[in-house]
Formats: structure tokens, sequence, C-alpha cells
């Protein structure tokens, strides 16, 4: 890519334990299946996509002194992304993300133990702002603390910021940024949490949409799963349907999306094309067991949506 952009990156990274089940999950039972330990969290997730889509990553997270996290490290290395600026909690493991998916390789239940996240001073935001604020977008998701989110916003009132939801329940802790927020990417669970409404019927979409515009959001993105993605910006309410794919594993897919569109915002294609690439990375990342596809690339996703 010329004039490789570059994006700081603040979240989590984990170690994911996915379940894979021989068949239909019996719940109160054992099930037999497979085990799988792979990278993952939500800002690693991210980094590692925009990293292999040709931008220069900036990742900013906490780790444990442990081997799990020196293994994060060591992976980050090799992919070109700059974990200068990270902080260490030698009183905490890294984090752990356990998923448990369906026999379609969807996921039924997830578990994390995060707690890593939970107290982190506010002189890491305080001692990095002249780093977060050079780049050209700050992507921020809610395994941070609202403290955290509340701090890097407004320390940085000229910085484009993306916000990635990640779950019901911890997208609440942004309610407080969203006026601040130039792309928000959500499932309609989390869009529905945090705007309070309810989808009925169709109209219910661009009510959702509308909402989040009229707080001061400029780009909204609302994954449906396998009914598409509504989005819409100050210029109108769209919907758009997606190709089943069957999935091997999804976790990682609304991370491989959410860099999608950031690629789609900074080489300045319109919101049309955003969601277009968005799905293109999305669809690539749930036809490998990892919750990054190594195999994504520029090339290869410009090839998808052409």
């Amino acid at each position: 890519m010329s004039n490789q952009p570059k994006i700081t990156i603040i979240g989590a990274a984990n170690i994911d334990l996915i379940g894979y089940p021989k068949e239909k999950l019996i719940y109160k039972d054992a099930n037999i299946g497979t085990l799988e330990t792979i990278l993952g969290g939500v800002g690693r997730n991210i980094a590692e996509n925009l990293s292999r889509l040709g931008f220069k990553v900036e990742f900013l997270s906490v780790f444990g002194k442990d081997d799990f996290s020196k293994k994060i490290i060591e992976s980050c290395i090799e992919l070109d992304i700059s974990t200068k600026y990270c902080t260490f909690n030698e009183n905490c493991s890294t984090s752990v993300f356990m998923a448990i998916l369906d026999n379609q390789n969807d996921l039924a239940l997830g578990l994390t133990a995060m707690n890593i996240f939970n107290d982190i001073p506010d002189s890491f935001i305080l001692n990095n702002v002249n780093i977060i604020g050079q780049n050209d977008y700050c992507v921020l998701e809610t395994n941070l603390p609202t403290r955290i989110l509340d701090l890097v916003t407004s320390e940085l009132p000229n910085t484009h910021f993306a916000l990635e939801a990640v779950s019901g329940k911890k997208a609440l802790k942004a309610k407080t940024i969203l006026n601040k927020i130039t792309i928000l990417k959500c499932n309609l669970l989390e869009a529905e949490l945090l705007s309070g409404i309810k989808v009925n019927d169709e109209s219910g979409y661009r009510d959702l949409i509308m909402h989040f515009i009229d707080l001061g959001v400029k780009k909204v993105f609302i994954s449906l799963g396998k009914n598409g993605v509504v989005y819409g910006d100050t210029k109108g309410f769209y919907k758009i349907d997606i190709d089943f794919i069957k999935p091997v594993n999804t976790i990682g897919a609304g991370d491989s999306f959410m860099a999608g569109l950031l690629y789609g915002e900074l080489q300045k294609f319109n919101i049309h094309k955003m969601v277009q690439l968005a799905n293109a990375c999305a669809g690539i990342t749930i036809q490998n067991k990892n919750t990054v596809n190594p195999e994504i690339n520029e090339k290869l996703i410009l090839k998808i949506i052409s």
C-alpha cells in the first residue's frame, strides 16, 4: 500500500480456547469434540488484520508476566505490529477467552477472564497521548474500562475514533463517548442495548441508525449476522444482504469486518464500498480456524469486491 496509513489500536490481547463439538451440543452434559488454543483478543485481532492489509499499526494493550503474553508479543513482532508502548501488570495473568461453538461452527457460549483490563492506570493513556494522536485513526473497543474510554477521547478531541462494541454488556461502557466516534461497528444486540431501541420490524433498523447519527456518530454499521448489514450516515440509511458461507469459525469475523471498514475509510472509499470490503474481510476470516485468516491481504479483498 502506498503512503502506508498509521493506526493506533487500544484494546485486548487474549489467548482463545475454542471448543468444537463433534455433534449437536447437549447442555448440562459432557460433549465430545476438539479444543484449539489460538491467539485472540478484539484489539489484537483488528491489529493483525490491519497489518496484513498493509497498515502500520501501533498496538497498546496490557500484558501479564507469563508465557502467554510473551507468545502474543512475539507474534506481534513477527507481524510488524508495534507493542512498544504496551504496559504490564505483574499481578495478573494474560486474559483468556473461552468459546464453545455449535455444530454449525458458530458461537454457542463464550466466557471471558479479563480482569487484567479492569485497573489500567490513567498514565497508560496520558503518557502516550502524543503517540496516539499522531496517527490517522485510533480504534477503541469495550474490553477497556469506561474511565479509559472517556480519558482517551477527552484528551484527543481532534482524533478520529472507531469503536468496536464487542458484546452486549460491554457495549454499555461506551455510551458516554458516542458523540466522539467517527465509525461505530456493532451487532444488533449491542446496538439495541446502546440505544435503548428494540427492533420489531424493518423500520426499526432505520431508527437505530438515525439514533446514533443524531448523537454525533458519523458512520454506523450494524451486523445482522446471516441477514446482512444495516448502515448509514448523515446522507441516509442502507441495508445489504450477504451470501451465506458455511463457517469454520465465526470468532474474529467482527474484528476483520472492522478492519475492512477502516481500510475503506482511509482509502477514501464511499460508505457502500466500505461495507463491501468489510464483508469480504469477514467472509475470508470465517473460512479459517484462527481468529484471523493468515491468507487475508489487500490484493485478495480488492479482488473479491471487484
